[in-house]
């Protein structure tokens, strides 16, 4: 009997102790842009970054390039694959006004523009890694030679189109 008594001793203060601990609650908000046929990520797998920063070099006036390897996988290394620039992307003052600063984009060397250009299959899926292309450079840059004159922040987005050539 003493027994049965210390056990329900026992289970009413580790009741009562976890009723008057306090909890913490973490959410974390998690999101996937899914495209089950095509996607662009760094050489290594992982995901591109959703920001860079291009850095200006106040000797020359102008923003020093960026860029990454990349390859691009899909789901039919058979088809060849259009890429394009969503728009024509500018850098913008956060502040507003000041010159719009035009970005250059390019894939493996080729300028990036609104028109797609197509990249052929037979050349970019050597079959080394099943799905996935050699690793192409992907490169930002400052898309004129004009030195920049008004400071501040700027922002701006680079959007990437790809799609499988019909």
């Amino acid at each position: 009997m003493n027994t049965i008594l210390k056990k329900v001793a026992l289970a009413a203060a580790l009741a009562t102790a976890s009723l008057s601990a306090h909890a913490a609650e973490v959410d974390i908000a998690v999101w996937a842009d899914v495209d089950p046929t095509l996607s662009l990520m760094k050489a290594d797998g992982t995901p591109l970054d959703d920001s860079v920063k291009l850095s200006h070099d106040a000797a020359t006036g102008l923003l020093t390039p960026w860029s990454v390897p990349v390859r691009i996988h899909s789901n039919d290394t058979d088809l060849d694959i259009e890429v394009r620039l969503g728009f024509d992307p500018t850098l913008q003052l956060d502040t507003g006004g000041g010159t719009p600063i035009p970005l250059a984009v390019s894939l493996q060397g080729q300028a990036l523009s609104t028109t797609p250009r197509t990249y052929d299959a037979s050349a970019i899926f050597d079959g080394a890694l099943p799905g996935r292309s050699i690793p192409m450079e992907l490169r930002i840059a400052q898309g004129n030679s004009t030195e920049i004159a008004d400071a501040g922040k700027y922002k701006g987005i680079v959007r990437v189109v790809m799609l499988q050539a019909p």
